[in-house]
């Protein structure tokens, strides 16, 4: 069993090196081969600066000039090239991290723009996507410890045989000596580990309370309730909280540091006794006491930096795997079939049950109704009845827990997605506002068609866009939001909704689904919308959900839902006959204008 653990450890080991180095050389071939070149020149170079200087002192001693001079400017030449080569890592370390964080900022994008939206209704995939980006650097760190493990290897094995040439014992000793150093690297390069794990969700609640201050939209409601002092209060005690835990943490570790460096550099105490000792007797030159210092002074550093490596590769291994298992993360429901939707296809819910991941409670519970090929559609509930939900699993943003959707009589996981989406021009109730142009965000629903000037007036005439951009020198070019551009427009959020809208109908789609439409409009745009919904929209299919009863009285067939399942349908004149929950909730909003 035990050794099975073993082979489990290594053989993941060995992977995720092979990933590490696969992307770190997929992210630039060209810095990828600088940076080994590099490494491998700084590992030959220093042994022998330090065996030249040898040299250089006995050669002073004896009083050997000529052969001192030579020595000294190939160890000065060296030296050089040394401080060339640390130079040219600097650039080369700065280009290839930039080199490396768009490659993997670039895929962990596309991935996240395929993956199911179920991944971002948890905290704790928060918390996963956080801990995947900060540990981007890992992947440089895997790809060069890897060599510097094998640098590392080869300078201990070669200061430890001229050490151990000088005095065989000298060696042993000094890595003997490195033995508490090492256990206690790897026991606090773990702690750290887990601390920062442990830490995660209070530093994302820190920087929450500190982000509202730069959200433009949050700093309204603050300034209006002055609640600032609230947000920066909880700011402080979370920082103050982390604060002294950490700074606990540190002083210890560094008493503890301080002791156990203490015994690591006894090695070259006891070999400087020994070298003087042999200088007096005349054993050895001045040159052969400084060689035997710095050989001793190096097994020691680099048998740490050795030890260091092997510690961080184990604990980047953990944080790789972290890594890897995101970017393995699979977008199941966009996993989608071939089969092409029509133009305007009946939607039938089928006995549907659904709630979100994380929850408990159902949305929907056994909810059925048909939607017709040319049919206008009103859906109307309470808050929280299902009525958007239904929307994303029509567009299977979500998949149904229980019962099936079609289109046309066909399961709807046997369509293409994208096609499927492609059928129809919407308008959400949470509309997204964009920092970009004008004619970009409305295209943003036809993109290649963003400079057709023509259609974008056609679009900004129907949802009544056109009169908030009339006065506007650059028309569709002017950017909206001032994220980045400081002459941007600034949009209430009824005119961000009419530009929305407009966005639904630049795709000049032949279903049209407007959820809360009207939301944040005045009676004038709210009037004119549902008019070139319901009169300029001829032969062509609408689902409008609303919690205005007015706006939905034109429909052929409104659906009432309740307790995420449809308890009443029909024309409004049918459902005001049948006196249920529509009459009510009519006669309800009907009575406030009377």
């Amino acid at each position: 069993m035990k050794t099975n653990k073993i082979k489990v450890f290594f053989g993941g080991l060995f992977k995720n090196i092979w990933f590490g180095i696969k992307t770190s050389f997929l992210a630039s071939k060209f810095y990828f081969s600088m940076k080994l070149l590099i490494l491998l020149s700084t590992t030959v170079i220093p042994l022998v600066n330090i065996w030249l200087w040898k040299e250089v002192l006995n050669g002073i001693v004896a009083n050997e000039i000529q052969p001192v001079f030579i020595i000294l400017s190939v160890y000065l030449s060296l030296k050089l090239i040394a401080y060339l080569l640390a130079q040219f890592d600097n650039y080369v370390n700065g280009r290839y991290s930039d080199q490396l964080q768009f490659y993997i900022e670039t895929v962990m994008m596309e991935k996240t723009s395929r993956v199911d939206l179920a991944f971002f209704d948890s905290a704790q995939m928060g918390d996963k996507v956080r801990h995947a980006r900060s540990n981007f650097e890992v992947m440089t760190d895997m790809t060069w410890l890897v060599f510097n493990i094998l640098s590392c290897t080869v300078n201990v094995v070669a200061t430890l045989i001229i050490v151990s040439s000088y005095k065989w014992w000298l060696g042993i000793i000094t890595l003997v000596l490195l033995i508490p150093y090492f256990l206690y690297n790897k026991w606090y390069t773990d702690k750290r580990f887990r601390m920062e794990k442990e830490q995660l969700r209070d530093n994302r609640k820190k920087d929450f309370y500190g982000g509202v201050f730069f959200d433009n939209n949050i700093q309204f409601e603050i300034k209006l309730n002055n609640i600032g002092d609230y947000f920066i209060r909880r700011y402080k005690e979370m920082w103050k909280e982390l604060y002294h835990i950490n700074k606990k943490e540190d002083i210890r570790h560094n008493l503890r540091s301080m002791l156990i460096m203490i015994l690591c550099v006894s090695a070259e105490a006891i070999v400087l006794v020994l070298s003087v000792m042999d200088v007096i007797a005349k054993k050895n030159g001045i040159g052969d006491l400084q060689y035997n210092l710095s050989m001793v002074s190096r097994l020691r550093s680099e048998s740490q930096a050795l030890m260091s490596n092997v510690t961080l590769f184990l604990t980047n291994n953990t944080r790789l795997i972290e890594l890897q298992e995101f970017m393995a993360i699979e977008a199941q429901t966009e996993k989608s079939g071939i089969k092409q939707p029509s133009a305007n296809p009946k939607i039938e819910f089928c006995n549907v049950s659904f709630r979100y991941p994380n929850s408990e409670q159902y949305v929907l519970k056994d909810c059925s109704f048909t939607i017709e090929p040319h049919e206008k559609v009103g859906i109307i509930g309470l808050n929280g009845a299902g009525k958007s939900t239904i929307i994303k699993l029509m567009f299977r943003f979500y998949d149904p827990e229980e019962g099936v959707i079609k289109l046309d009589g066909v399961d709807l996981k046997e369509y293409d997605v994208y096609a499927v989406r492609k059928v129809f021009g919407v308008l959400f109730q949470d509309f997204v506002t964009y920092c970009l142009p004008l004619r970009e965000i409305i295209a943003l629903s036809d993109f290649e068609n963003r400079f057709d000037d023509e259609k974008l007036k056609k679009a900004c005439d129907i949802s009544g866009a056109s009169e908030i951009i009339k006065d506007w020198e650059q028309g569709f070019d002017s950017v909206l939001g001032r994220y980045y551009a400081d002459n941007g427009k600034d949009l209430s959020g009824g005119q961000w909704q009419l530009v929305g809208l407009a966005r639904a109908y630049f795709k000049d789609s032949e279903y049209m689904i407007l959820d809360e439409p009207s939301a944040a409009l005045d009676p004038i745009s709210e009037d004119r919308i549902f008019e070139q919904l319901y009169h300029l929209s001829e032969g062509k299919s609408s689902v409008t959900i609303s919690h205005r009863l007015s706006n939905t009285t034109l429909a052929d067939k409104i659906l009432v839902i309740e307790d995420g399942h449809i308890i009443e349908q029909g024309s409004h004149f049918e459902l005001l006959k049948q006196n249920g929950q529509y009459a009510k909730l009519f006669n309800l909003q009907a009575s406030k204008y009377v």
